[in-house]
This record gives structure tokens, sequence and C-alpha cells, in this order.
């Protein structure tokens, strides 16, 4: 162990039992890596559909018209 793991061990022993909890799920987190993601089928589907660069991103005038009732106007 490091010295300088060792004095932040020795500060953390000293604060109480909740906060100590607190930093040793921060430190497993740390250690252990971020937790596995498990998405279902739709959601899967949807983070594809958006990473799509071929789909368009932004509404075409028509569709915004469309959307809203209105009558194109250029």
């Amino acid at each position: 162990m490091t010295e300088l793991l060792e004095r932040a061990i020795a500060k953390l022993q000293k604060l109480p039992g909740d906060r100590q909890d607190e930093a040793a799920q921060m430190l497993l987190s740390l250690v252990d890596g971020p937790p596995a993601v498990e998405l279902t089928r739709e959601q899967a589907q949807e983070v594809a559909r958006r990473l799509d660069t071929t789909a368009p991103r932004y509404s075409t005038h028509e569709e915004v018209a469309a959307f809203f009732g209105h009558k194109l106007m250029r």
C-alpha cells in the first residue's frame, strides 16, 4: 500500500460509519469499474437508431409544418 493511500485510510477511519461506508463504496466502484448495464431489445434498437449517422438529424420543413398543421411559408 502506498503512503498516500495509508494517509487517506487513516483519515477515513476517523469519519463516522456512514461516511466511511460512502467512501468505501466510491473506492470499490473505482476499483471494480462501472456496473454492467443490460439493455432491453427496444433500448438497444433505440441506441442504434440514435447512433445511425445516415439518419436525418433534423425534421424537414414539410414535417414541421405537418406536425403543427400549418402551410409552408417559404
